[in-house]
């Protein structure tokens, strides 16, 4: 292994985990207190009498003494605008997760670091960014993905046994019910390896109703009933796909008996059960993006990636042809193009949406005609294009004359639409 170690670092609600490249390509995790233990709580607490910070199970612990404010919720703070006071806080976190890496991992150096979180979004991409920044990395040597994320990289990582049909995930703890369904679609290259997302908390919610529930923990009948619920839940799904493996991951799959969901699953596929997957596929994510590609000929789509190309179609040398302005897999908000062109007669420009998943295309046009009328090919144009939201996007024309020969007009026209 080259000088110091590449960390991947689950940054869940709960607990968080962490694991390294050994050499610089298998994940292995990294342990806490003993070796049979790899779960961090997700907690810093600080002291005012003693004028202390600390984190993980120590956090937990001294946050039942007087003076001891405890912090939670850490990935939430990181996912709006941050006070100098959580930043403060989530900083401490990760000062505690790179030390614990070092001393466990016996090296000084952490060359990269690869964050898996639930939620991605610009702005939770930025603050940690700015937060590991302050501690003294480069903005490149940090990388974000989301834990469906996480779940691709793993999977394609794994025997393609595991991945011939669709694979299911199912996630559950205090704050995720939640379900991943993977398909691999290999009819041509790239490959796309796609997941559908779907909330599951109506499953929880529906128990707690009928009985009673008032507080966020679940009694044994009632989870009896939640088992018996998911069992069904699932069966629906298997119905309808044919499913190759399933993984149960979180918390709440360790914390309880599921004897009717498993008997349900098992029949015909394979089924595992634990904890550290979103972890693992962080490590293996970290690989593909700063040492070791494998996975060249697959393009991820799922929540927070574009799930389509689009493209402006554009003439050159009297031949048809079209320029990509995104393409399926990218993140949504890094999904920016600009470009400049020049037109034979501005009149309309032609783009379309390929939906390559669902094997269809779909086409729209600005109207041009509003521009100064010119000689044929004296219109420069400038295309900007850009994702305003996962499943919005906004292109905008303007007009940039044509150097000396024509001032710019300032005209301009922008369409947004939904993909």
């Amino acid at each position: 292994m080259g000088k110091g170690i590449i960390l991947a670092i689950d940054f869940s609600m709960d607990f968080t985990q962490l694991a390294y490249l050994e050499n610089d390509v298998t994940p292995k995790n990294i342990h806490t207190k003993n070796k049979d233990t790899f779960q961090i709580p997700t907690t810093v607490c600080y002291n005012k009498e003693l004028m202390e910070w600390s984190s993980g199970d120590e956090a937990v612990s001294k946050g039942r003494l007087n003076n001891s404010t405890s912090y939670t919720n850490l990935p939430k703070m990181c996912n709006k605008k941050m006070r100098k006071d959580d930043r403060e806080v989530v900083k401490v976190f990760m000062e505690y997760l790179l030390d614990l890496a070092r001393r466990r991992c016996k090296t000084r150096v952490i060359r990269d670091i690869l964050i898996s979180v639930e939620d991605l979004n610009p702005t939770i991409v930025d603050n940690i960014k700015k937060i590991f920044v302050e501690m003294g990395f480069e903005k490149k040597q940090v990388r974000i993905v989301s834990h469906t994320e996480s779940f691709i990289y793993f999977i394609l990582n794994q025997n393609s046994d595991i991945w011939v049909n669709k694979v299911l995930l199912v996630n559950y703890n205090k704050y995720d019910f939640s379900l991943r369904k993977l398909s691999v679609m290999k009819s041509r290259k790239p490959y796309v390896a796609d997941v559908e997302e779907k909330d599951y908390s109506f499953i929880e919610n529906k128990i707690k109703e009928k009985n009673v529930v008032f507080d966020s923990e679940l009694d044994d009948d009632a989870m009896v009933q939640l088992d018996k619920s998911l069992a069904r839940q699932l069966a629906k799904e298997l119905k309808d796909d044919v499913v190759s493996a399933i993984y149960l991951v979180g918390q709440g799959f360790i914390d309880a008996n599921w004897d009717n969901t498993i008997k349900e699953i098992c029949e015909n596929r394979r089924v595992f059960q634990g904890n550290n997957l979103f972890v693992k596929g962080a490590a293996y994510a970290a690989k593909e993006i700063f040492h070791l590609p494998t996975l060249e000929e697959f393009v991820i789509s799922c929540e927070g990636r574009t799930r389509v190309k689009i493209t402006m179609s554009l003439k050159k040398k009297d031949r048809d042809s079209a320029i990509a302005l995104s393409d399926i897999g990218q993140h949504w908000y890094g999904a920016n193009k600009t470009i400049e062109c020049i037109m034979e007669e501005p009149t309309v420009a032609e783009f379309a949406i390929h939906d390559i998943i669902n094997k269809k295309t779909d086409h729209f046009e600005l109207d041009l005609t509003g521009f100064p009328k010119r000689p044929p090919k004296t219109t420069r144009l400038q295309v900007n294009f850009k994702y305003l939201t996962e499943h919005e996007i906004e292109v905008e024309i303007k007009d940039l004359g044509f150097g000396e020969f024509y001032e710019a007009s300032n005209k301009s026209v922008k369409k947004t639409l939904k993909v």
